[in-house]
């Protein structure tokens, strides 16, 4: 499964490799036209390395689809002319995929939750989307999870045959009021859109829970919900290393749970490794559109534009392959959630899909004086 996208004129035969509404020439709404299927019809394979591209030799292929549209793509296997490229699909637990966005965020997030087996909705399930908005922030910031992604999202799961009644988006802020926390996130804007609940985490009932050596205070609201959807900001973290699935996580405790954890960076990465048992099972989709790097996650850090979309139904396996992405040390508190079984660490027991991991990995600006990391 590979997607090709015009936008297409279909009085004037134009078309456009980017989002056009309005053909420009008979002032008439353009059609979306995507295929899932392509041949490669040339190639080419590149031995100089680039800030972007460092790992030699790749290829480059061109494919083309049934209605002639062509499109480039990296990949580091070797094909040949006429060969058909597709991409596989798996719904294990050991699936990571990886999706490059381009323009388009809807098929972005619809080929992320496609390639790891898409998610079955009855009308009558409740849904439940955990973004990370927990600072003030825009998106090109890189500091909350894209408004743009969590749009797509909401598309892909009403086209599944979601009711919007059954959507909460859920968010707590441990440092700011939650309104002030998320007011330039652009997600009261997209709740109005598809008339879906948001609803603060700090409101809701909390439980006391224990797990190994651990008592947490934790939100019952994961549990009232039939599916549950990580949506973390791929970001850089002083302290953890990166904050993808397992950090988002740390919204569902109670802030007082959360303070006692904070004063002790080893302890909170025990904590965190341990976190994914307390709640049930759920899909992470991984928004790497705008993140950050450097000595993030908050102020000091940078704008990181990874134009990616990744997507597990396991959050070891999640931040084991993005934190491999973007070149990042080994995280600790997955590699402990690995041996205390909560998902899968090795990387040669991974399936990624979609794209090659040696093909989108990026060397970012890594974060610095942490003495948790361990060298990859």
């Amino acid at each position: 499964m590979v997607r090709i996208i015009r936008w297409v004129g279909e009085k004037s035969g134009k078309k456009w490799i980017y989002p056009v509404e309005e053909d420009i020439y008979t002032h008439e709404k353009t059609k979306k036209v995507v295929s899932k299927k392509a041949k490669v019809v040339g190639f080419t394979k590149v031995n100089i390395p680039s800030p972007l591209h460092p790992i030699i030799p790749y290829n480059v292929l061109i494919l083309e689809d049934v209605h002639g549209h062509k499109m480039p793509k990296k990949v580091m296997k070797d094909y040949a002319m006429g060969d058909t490229y597709e991409d596989a699909i798996s719904d294990k637990e050991n699936a990571f995929a990886i999706v490059k966005l381009k323009y388009d965020y809807e098929e972005a997030v619809d080929e992320a939750l496609e390639l790891i087996g898409g998610i079955t909705i009855t009308p009558n399930q409740k849904i439940l989307i955990k973004p990370n908005l927990s600072v003030p922030g825009n998106a090109y910031l890189g500091t909350c999870t894209n408004d743009k992604t969590l749009d797509a999202l909401l598309i892909y799961l009403l086209k599944q045959g979601a009711k919007p009644a059954n959507i909460t988006i859920a968010e707590q802020s441990f440092f700011l009021p939650f309104e002030k926390a998320i007011a330039k996130t652009g997600i009261l804007e997209v709740v109005k859109k598809h008339k879906v609940k948001l609803v603060n985490i700090a409101d809701t009932k909390f439980e006391e829970k224990k797990e190994r050596e651990f008592t947490f205070k934790i939100s019952k609201i994961a549990q009232d919900h039939d599916i549950v959807i990580n949506v973390p900001v791929i970001k850089t973290d002083m302290i953890l290393g990166m904050d993808g699935a397992f950090e988002n996580l740390t919204r569902f405790l109670h802030k007082e749970s959360y303070e006692q954890l904070a004063k002790d960076p080893l302890k909170a990465v025990m904590a965190l490794a341990i976190l994914p048992k307390l709640l049930p099972p759920f899909i992470t989709l991984g928004d790497a559109s705008i993140g950050m790097q450097g000595n993030g996650p908050a102020q000091h850090g940078e704008p990181g534009f990874f134009n990616m979309i990744f997507a597990a139904r396991n959050p070891v396996v999640h931040d084991r392959v993005a934190s491999e992405v973007l070149c990042l040390s080994k995280l600790p508190y997955a590699e402990l959630a690995g041996k205390v079984g909560v998902g899968e660490f090795e990387l040669d027991n991974i399936e990624v899909l979609g794209n090659e991991l040696e093909a989108v990995r990026r060397d970012i600006l890594k974060p610095t004086g942490s003495r948790l990391f361990k060298k990859s």
